[in-house]
């Protein structure tokens, strides 16, 4: 980790790397997550997808899918899906992406409160225009 490190007993181990970052573009406050995680043997890129979304449908209030499409990031398939939900008397709004790269899941998800939705979808196709992946073993 970039504060420090430390050694761990000689043991099978799975990167589940996660990314928090909060900014503010603009009035709205965007919240970008980023998580990379095996991709577990057997399951597809929309299976993936789909269990995060029946995730969030049974933790947040009112989750609902506006849009699911197929994408590419970079030249990798990805499955987008836009969504949004109710927290506290607020309606907020996520882009997510899915994408299957080597053998990494990795998920981007950026939220916004509603009204804040068309910064979200301007961060969110910046990040998609301007992403460059690298190989990792």
């Amino acid at each position: 980790m970039n504060e420090g490190s430390f050694e761990l007993p000689d043991a099978p181990t799975a990167d589940r790397t996660t990314h928090v970052v909060e900014t503010r573009p603009g009035d709205h406050t965007l919240t970008l997550v980023i998580v990379r995680a095996p991709h577990p043997q057997g399951k597809t890129l929309r299976q993936l997808a789909q269990e995060r979304v029946l995730d969030e449908m049974t933790r947040l209030a009112g989750y609902s899918v506006i849009e699911d499409r197929e994408a590419t990031w970079e030249g990798v398939p990805a499955l987008e899906v836009t969504s949004r939900w109710r927290h506290e008397g607020n309606a907020f709004y996520q882009q997510q992406a899915h994408l299957a790269f080597g053998n990494q899941w990795i998920y981007f998800a950026l939220s916004a409160r509603l009204e804040g939705r068309a910064d979200a979808d301007a961060w969110f196709e910046q990040i998609r225009e301007t992403i460059r992946l690298r190989a990792v073993d």
